[in-house]
């Protein structure tokens, strides 16, 4: 489709064309059937075949919009709204064979009513699907919604396979410790999206620190202003690296930490101002990451932060055993995409 292409500047890897399974009443036919006798009858009395004038051009022309518009303007509503399914987005078949494109991740609510409808609405849109009308598996649209956390549940990790003419569905179960499953679902009341690892996708750049909160003495976490997701994270649907808006990066299982102030000779004017989480107590709302590296080790990351608070920079080195990152949405393309 042109416009999957236009938002997301890539050629669909797979999809699934969904079309509806309806039947066409006898009688609109029967009904259209009408028209052609009048226009029959007209032409044989027009060639003197029936020597009557009974019916009017203009009784054939006002015929033709009840007898066949009307018809026509019927069937095309009822053949039209197809579903097309892609790994991260559906499309919907308007009245003028438009369609109406909605990412997943931009579904802000869905509801499914008695007759089995879903109703899936988007920052700016409204989708309507009756189930029923499509082939069985559309069903796998619904198990979609579920996984994306809609009908009151939590969100899941999943992956979408096209084969011939069917949808399969896998669910993605990460391997975590009963730590981190226990600190994922301490925060998914408060955040939409709630994802450990895949360190290496993301970017602490010009990241703006809010609050610094504990879990314990092993475990804090920064709320920060946004945090930069590459386009390979597995929350991020855009294909190219997408700042998010408040945003938490909680580092598990802390240790070796130190935090210090860097003066313009940095390896004479320095100031250490702790060994342990504590000193992280020292930034204040306003602080600035502007720098990051994480360095895997043994089963373990290595960071080196470079922050600045105010007219002060200050370096904070700390080894740590994973990272869970939370946040709602996706903003906007990161500062270097564009």
């Amino acid at each position: 489709m042109k416009k999957y292409l236009k938002y997301t500047n890539r050629p669909l890897a797979g999809y699934k064309v969904f079309k509806k399974q309806v039947k066409i009443p006898k009688k609109t036919y029967l009904i259209m059937s009408l028209f052609f006798m009048l226009l029959g009858f007209y032409i044989l009395e027009l060639t003197n075949v029936f020597d009557t004038e009974l019916i009017l051009l203009e009784t054939v022309l006002a015929s033709s919009i009840v007898l066949i518009l009307f018809p026509l303007l019927y069937i095309r509503k009822k053949r039209v709204g197809n579903v097309v399914l892609t790994n991260d987005a559906l499309a919907f078949q308007s009245y003028f064979n438009r369609y109406r494109l909605i990412f997943f991740n931009d579904i802000a609510k869905v509801k499914q009513t008695k007759k089995n409808k879903l109703i899936i609405k988007g920052k700016k849109k409204k989708i309507k699907i009756l189930i029923p009308l499509y082939e069985d598996n559309l069903n796998v649209l619904k198990t979609i919604m579920n996984y994306e956390g809609h009908f009151k549940q939590k969100r899941k990790h999943y992956k979408l396979f096209f084969e011939a003419d069917r949808v399969d569905i896998q669910e993605l179960t990460p391997a975590t410790d009963p730590q981190t499953s226990r600190l994922v679902e301490r925060f998914h009341d408060e955040y939409k999206h709630v994802t450990p690892g895949f360190i290496k996708d993301l970017i602490f750049y010009n990241a703006e620190i809010e609050k610094v909160k504990f879990v314990d003495e092993n475990h804090f976490y920064f709320i920060l202003k946004h945090v930069d997701l590459k386009g390979d994270y597995p929350e991020n649907t855009h294909f190219e690296a997408m700042q998010t808006d408040k945003a938490m990066a909680l580092f598990q299982a802390v240790s070796h930490v130190e935090v210090y102030t860097l003066g313009s000779n940095k390896k004479e004017d320095v100031e250490l101002l702790g060994t342990s989480l504590q000193a992280f107590k020292k930034l204040s709302k306003g602080a600035l990451i502007i720098e990051t590296n994480f360095k895997e080790l043994e089963a373990r990351f290595n960071a080196d932060m470079v922050i600045m608070q105010g007219t002060t920079k200050m370096n904070a080195r700390f080894s740590f055993k994973d990272i869970i990152i939370g946040f709602n949405e996706l903003k906007q393309p990161s500062w270097f995409e564009n």
